[in-house]
C-alpha cells in the first residue's frame, strides 16, 4: 500500500471534519442531552420527594383523623354520661319534689278531715239536739257528747 499526499490529506481533512463535526453538531447535542437527563433526574427526584411527601400527608391525615374519631367518641360518651346524670338528678328533684307535694297534699287531706270531722260532730251533736227535742217535745241540750257515739255513727 502506498502513502502518499492524498492520504495526507485525507487524513488531515477526516481530523478537521471531525474536530469541525464536534464542535459545531456533537458538542450541543451532548449538550442538550446532558440538560434533558439533567431534567429527568431533577423531575424523579422532585416526584420521589413528592411522592414520600404525599406519603407522609396521608399518614398524618389517617393519624389525625383517627384521633378525631376517638375524640370524637370520647366526648359523645362524657356527654351521654353526663346526660344520664343529668336525668338522674332531675328525676331525682321530680321525685322528691312529687313526695314533698304528695305529703302536703296528705296532711291538707288530713287537716281537711279534722275539719269536717269536727264540724260533722257539731251538726251530729246539733241534729241529735233537734231530734231529741222532736221526739221528747221539749228542747234538750247536750253538753258534753260521747264522741266514740259519733265516731261510730260516722263510720
Amino acid at each position: 500500500m502506498e502513502f502518499n499526499a492524498t492520504f495526507l490529506v485525507s487524513a488531515i481533512s477526516f481530523i478537521i471534519f471531525t474536530i469541525i463535526m464536534n464542535i459545531i453538531f456533537y458538542k450541543p447535542i451532548e449538550k442538550i442531552m446532558n440538560e434533558r437527563q439533567k431534567f429527568i433526574n431533577e423531575a424523579k427526584n422532585d416526584a420521589l420527594n413528592s411522592n414520600s411527601k404525599a406519603d407522609e400527608i396521608l399518614k398524618n391525615r389517617e393519624t389525625r383523623l383517627n384521633q378525631s374519631i376517638t375524640d370524637s367518641k370520647k366526648l359523645v360518651a362524657e356527654k351521654v354520661n353526663q346526660a344520664n346524670e343529668n336525668s338522674k338528678i332531675l328525676t331525682g328533684q321530680a321525685k322528691q319534689k312529687s313526695q314533698e307535694e304528695i305529703a302536703s297534699a296528705k296532711s291538707n287531706l288530713l287537716n281537711e278531715a279534722n275539719l269536717t270531722t269536727d264540724e260533722l260532730k257539731t251538726k251530729v251533736k246539733d241534729l241529735a239536739e233537734v231530734i231529741s227535742s222532736k221526739v221528747m217535745g221539749f228542747e234538750t241540750k247536750i253538753e258534753n257528747p260521747d264522741y266514740e257515739i259519733v265516731n261510730r255513727i260516722l263510720n
